[in-house]
């Protein structure tokens, strides 16, 4: 597996949202995000997903994100009846797939500023 990264920058508009697709899929695993803060408002939030043809998928989601900061996001993983598995060792929780176009959605950034993510993923 190759580790590679992508890079999804969003200027806001003069309301503080903003958002930003990449132009094409991926189909990986997302071992983590680098949040780069830049000069958005203090209050921002953003929400890491993937969009692919039949659902979002909600990857990580910040509130009041105002610094720059490294998260390693994790799925709950499921038996084969399709109960969580809450165990107390981490063996309960995956990398989460990545599958579809990654996207970046802020609010509250504050007007026209600009920030963004990396996403560290294997391919």
């Amino acid at each position: 597996m190759n580790l590679k990264e992508m890079r999804l920058e969003v200027t806001t508009e003069t309301d503080g949202t903003g958002s930003k697709e990449a132009t094409e899929a991926v189909l990986g695993r997302l071992y983590a995000v680098q949040w780069i803060d830049g000069d958005f408002a203090d209050g921002v939030d953003a929400v890491v997903s993937t969009i692919n043809h039949e659902a979002a998928k909600t990857l990580l989601t910040l509130t009041n994100a105002n610094t720059d900061a490294l998260y390693y996001p994790r799925d709950l993983m499921h038996t084969e009846a399709g109960a969580a598995l809450t165990g107390t060792q981490g063996g309960d929780r995956a990398l989460p797939l990545l599958a579809g176009r990654p996207k970046l959605a802020v609010t509250s950034g504050g007007g026209v500023k600009t920030g963004g993510a990396i996403l560290f993923y294997f391919e």
